[in-house]
């Protein structure tokens, strides 16, 4: 596996993968911020299925000191390492303040209680403009930011396909997540809660339920009930993200709740 800490390096050892035998081999792009788990590793799993070089972006949160690897650096490349990435880019700090201050984009958050991070999708789209993907793949359980990012695509005329990885799930069905992992065990133990939730609502849209907002607000009963502080639980279109309709198809339910001021994102798709 290959590493880059810098554009030019990430141009320069992407060039000779991506034409490699003389051909224009298919590259698909991963961006996460880190502290990977099993579900980046799926992530990684599904690019391989469907393109011939796999990059994997790691965008710091916070600024780090780039003479020294942190435990979670360290960890995080010797994961990406042991699933099978070609190449792992390592942004900078000074690189993104650069990129971004040169990209204006307008994004408006597809209801009033979702939290849309403008920031956070330029640094997307920074990564993607250094990579230049045939294919970008996201995870599902943040099922708005992805839909969002692939309104983006369409808005700029971007060309990069977007593919959407279901979310991996514990056997209890709590996805696989970093917020997941820093609960208390008590707390931890009363999180099922949430995808119980989900599935109940997915029951009831399915049995022929069509009052959305009695179906939400039942939801955010039974999750407050179990001490969750909720921050939203929508039934959307899966195609639009507006309020689903009497002629929608496909639903996507999505839902934020807090732990003691962790936020707990997840989603469920449904299919009638």
């Amino acid at each position: 596996m290959l590493i880059a800490h810098s554009v030019e390096k990430l141009h320069t050892e992407l060039d000779r993968l991506r034409y490699a035998a003389g051909t224009r081999r298919c590259v698909s792009l991963i961006t996460t911020h880190g502290q990977l788990h099993e579900g980046h590793g799926a992530v990684i799993n599904a690019a391989k299925t469907v393109s011939d070089v796999v990059v994997v972006a790691i965008i710091p949160e916070v600024e780090t000191d780039d003479r020294v690897i942190s435990a979670n650096e360290f960890h995080d490349i010797g994961f990406v390492e042991k699933h099978g990435a070609d190449l792992l880019f390592v942004l900078q700090q000074d690189y993104l303040l650069c990129a971004e201050s040169r990209m204006q984009i307008k994004v408006q958050a597809p209801f009033p209680e979702f939290e849309l991070d403008p920031e956070r999708l330029r640094t997307h789209l920074c990564v993607l403009n250094a990579v230049q993907p045939e294919i970008m793949v996201w995870g599902e359980r943040n099922f708005v930011e992805y839909a969002t990012m692939r309104q983006l695509l369409q808005d700029l005329s971007l060309r990069t396909q977007l593919q959407c990885v279901p979310t991996v799930r514990h056997a209890d069905g709590v996805p696989v997540a970093t917020a997941v992992e820093v609960l208390a065990a008590e707390d931890r133990a009363r999180l099922p809660v949430q995808f119980e939730t989900l599935r109940n609502a997915s029951h009831a849209i399915r049995a022929g339920a069509r009052n959305w907002q009695k179906v939400e607000n039942t939801a955010r009963l039974a999750l407050k009930g179990a001490n969750f502080e909720v921050d939203y639980f929508r039934i959307l279109d899966e195609s639009t993200l507006q309020s689903a309709d009497d002629k929608t198809a496909a639903f996507r339910i999505v839902t934020q709740a807090r732990i003691n001021g962790i936020p707990l994102m997840d989603s469920l798709g449904l299919a009638l």
